[in-house]
């Protein structure tokens, strides 16, 4: 049975109309620029990557948000990528899914590697992007990708069998080297055993470009380009599993290496990514050069950062053995805001919104904004927030009165 516990301390209650203020001053905010119609969303012509953060990701409305602004965008600016932070490998599979696979969408939402995204709210995304496809023009379906590399199994699957097409020796050869290399015994590997790993992936990333010609004459030039990109993953999984380098500091790195790879292997549309608001944001929130932070430094406007937040904050928490409910509470100008609106939600542009004076000044304060890891072991209000400058993190905000846990299918 799942558990509920209650988090956060008490707060003092805001004057909430269209003068609001929350301890530290009151706001005079043109209410008319935080608009509620997601399907109207849109960015500047110039961007090549948006980018959608989720302080938690076991958030119902979190997920459904990311359908919503990924629809807007294929609707609005020809969006044809979506990029999830997970497994690139088993993503794959869901891009095979929703161009006709077999399967479900259940199946298909269980491959992206992390039973967080084992929801009806992913099921039901996936699910879409498959009906979209059936019937797309030429060149105007969707794509399901994945920017991370924490898992090995699918990305070796992928290669191998690619290999077994051209070479079926090297595939039987590098499927031995690397049969250590396993998701679910990911933790119980020893270090020497990663450096070894990252030997043998280089070598099979030489060998997958030594047989480029076989396979795209045999298999096409995409599969060749996505066998080389497994390979890179296996190589970046061995990587970010050295004990001698931070592991959040080169996983950032590689993942942002991978939105680099979809641009460049991408038809030129808009490319959406999502994942939590500590990688999409476009400064660090912690110790680390952030995906966010590399994106822009690497895109500069090209990249568009929209974060999450809100009040009171019910999500799925999880655990050894499975998942608990839990609710955290974080009031800040921002959030006391949602109370202003009839959905209890509202997206706000920092761009449209810099011409008014009440906006500005929220968006310049630093102030706490809720984050939330995939498990919670503290009740400590510093534990589940971070201060930071909205308008330096992010170019646009979706802000939330309340939210609810995700609903899980395990």
């Amino acid at each position: 049975m799942k558990k509920k516990r209650m988090y956060g301390i008490a707060l003092v209650s805001c004057l909430i109309a269209v003068m609001t203020g929350c301890g530290n001053g009151t706001y005079d905010v043109d209410m008319e620029l935080a608009q509620t119609d997601m399907e109207a969303i849109a960015v500047p012509e110039d961007v090549l990557v948006v980018g959608l953060g989720e302080a938690s990701h076991g958030v119902k409305e979190y997920q459904e948000m990311k359908a919503k602004v990924f629809q807007a965008l294929v609707e609005n600016h020809g969006c044809r990528a979506f990029v999830i932070e997970g497994d690139f490998g088993g993503a794959l599979k869901v891009d095979d899914y929703i161009h006709g696979g077999e399967g479900t969408a259940k199946e298909a939402a269980a491959q992206i590697g992390f039973r967080i995204y084992r929801t009806e709210e992913m099921e039901e995304l996936i699910a879409w992007m498959r009906a979209y496809n059936e019937t797309a023009g030429e060149g105007a379906d969707l794509h399901f990708y994945g920017m991370d590399m924490q898992r090995a199994d699918s990305s070796k699957e992928y290669v191998f069998r690619v290999l077994e097409q051209v070479s079926p020796g090297s595939s039987a050869k590098y499927r031995e080297a690397l049969a250590f290399l396993n998701d679910d015994g990911m933790y119980d590997i020893r270090t020497e055993a990663f450096e070894q790993g990252m030997s043998v992936a280089k070598d099979l990333i030489q060998k997958v470009d030594s047989a480029e010609e076989s396979i795209a004459e045999m298999l096409g030039n995409e599969t060749f380009a996505f066998a080389r990109e497994c390979a890179c993953s296996i190589y970046h999984c061995c990587d970010i599993n050295k004990s001698d380098r931070d592991y959040n500091t080169v996983r950032d790195s590689h993942m942002a290496e991978k939105v680099q790879w979809f641009i460049e292997h991408g038809d030129g549309s808009v490319i959406f990514i999502n994942g939590h608001n500590g990688h999409i944001g476009k400064v660090n929130s912690a110790s680390y050069d952030c995906l966010g932070k590399l994106l822009a430094q690497q895109l500069g406007d090209g990249y568009f950062a929209i974060g999450t937040d809100a009040e009171v904050t019910s999500f799925n928490s999880q655990t050894d053995d499975g998942f608990e409910e839990l609710t955290v509470k974080n009031q800040n100008p921002l959030t006391a805001l949602a109370a202003n609106t009839e959905q209890d939600f509202y997206y706000l542009d920092f761009g449209a919104a810099a011409a008014d004076n009440g906006w500005k000044r929220i968006l310049s304060e630093k102030q706490g904004m809720t984050s939330l890891n995939v498990a919670v072991v503290t009740a400590m209000k510093a534990f589940y927030t971070i201060q930071a400058i909205p308008g330096d993190m992010y170019d646009a905000m979706i802000i939330f009165g309340e939210v609810s846990p995700t609903t899980l299918v395990l």
